[in-house]
């Protein structure tokens, strides 16, 4: 079968009865046909490489929003970390000024181990935690930016655990060396220290010879004469256990000062507190008087440590004169 060498393309006019017609090569139709075929090829590449681009670009905005919004948490957690570093290096100075002004340095060792050197650095702590680090998206495009930031993340994601871990341990030392400060305050509240009246010493501690005879007898206290109605007061803190008359100390008040200390006070004329009162160093506790066994107004003082009596004046170094 002869195959078509040209074709002719009739033209026909709307308004006139003129036909023409071109002629054509066959070789011009099929190169057209292919050049139509090739543009169109191009065209559908062209689009689907401009709708890739496109959501390249929408994916790199949302890139570089979610790298700023990291770059911002960085940040935070920076500023966050050095407030806290300071803070704690702060309260571990001040623990090491306790621990000196306590002499905790005497304490057993498991307290002393206790204790964190105030010029450590939180973050050449022994501990280290597990880092944590960002969540990561299924089929998310490696961006190096986002994964320096994660790395940095997970390094602040760690210090904070660190300090964590330091704060606990700041706290537990604090919590011994306040209870330790407690219990040496109260220690030296319990202590007689003050004098309880205004006088002159005219009997003290240890043996003697007996004012109602020639017998030589232990005196357990302190005479302090003065006055009929010389305030006596409480030369520590403490509970009044006893408020009552006794043979031999007349009118006669006990106070209880807890660690195993009493004071007593006898030959008084009126008590100004009552039985179970607890009493500040310095209260007004009695009167002094000339009742029991007595050659004269004053009051019969003792200190007694677990039972044994101690001479008072060993513990007085406040004078309660005016």
């Amino acid at each position: 079968m002869a195959k078509n060498r040209f074709y002719t393309i009739l033209i026909v006019p709307e308004k006139t009865s003129q036909v023409r017609h071109v002629v054509l090569p066959s070789w011009v139709i099929r190169g057209a046909a292919f050049g139509l075929a090739l543009c169109i090829l191009l065209a559908g590449v062209m689009f689907f490489d401009y709708t890739y681009v496109m959501s390249q670009i929408g994916e790199n905005k949302q890139l570089k929003l979610e790298n700023r919004r990291l770059r911002q948490q960085v940040q935070l957690f920076q500023n966050k970390i050095t407030t806290a570093e300071s803070t704690l290096e702060r309260v571990k100075s001040f623990a090491t000024r306790l621990r000196v002004i306590m002499h905790v340095e005497d304490q057993p060792p498991s307290i002393q181990s206790k204790l964190p050197d105030a010029n450590s650095n939180v973050s050449t702590a022994s501990l280290n935690p597990a880092p944590t680090s960002l969540p990561e998206a299924q089929n998310e495009p490696v961006d190096p930016e986002k994964i320096e930031l994660k790395k940095e993340y997970s390094t602040l994601d760690n210090k904070i655990s660190q300090l964590t871990q330091e704060a606990l341990r700041t706290e537990e030392l604090l919590q011994d060396e306040y209870e330790i400060l407690y219990d040496k305050k109260s220690f030296l509240a319990a202590l007689p220290t003050r004098q309880p009246a205004s006088g002159y010493f005219t009997s003290g501690f240890g043996v003697r010879t007996s004012p109602y005879g020639d017998r030589i007898k232990m005196h357990e206290g302190l005479d302090i004469a003065n006055r009929l109605d010389t305030p006596i007061r409480a030369p520590a803190d403490g509970e009044v256990v006893f408020a009552s008359s006794k043979a031999g100390y007349g009118l006669t008040l006990i106070l209880n000062h807890g660690y195993g200390i009493e004071t007593w006070y006898g030959h008084l004329r009126r008590f100004a507190v009552t039985k179970g009162e607890k009493v500040k160093r310095g209260t007004k506790i009695a009167l002094l008087g000339n009742s029991g066994r007595s050659t004269g107004p004053h009051v019969h003082y003792e200190v007694r440590v677990h039972g044994y009596p101690v001479d008072p004046r060993s513990y007085i170094f406040e004078d309660s004169s005016p």
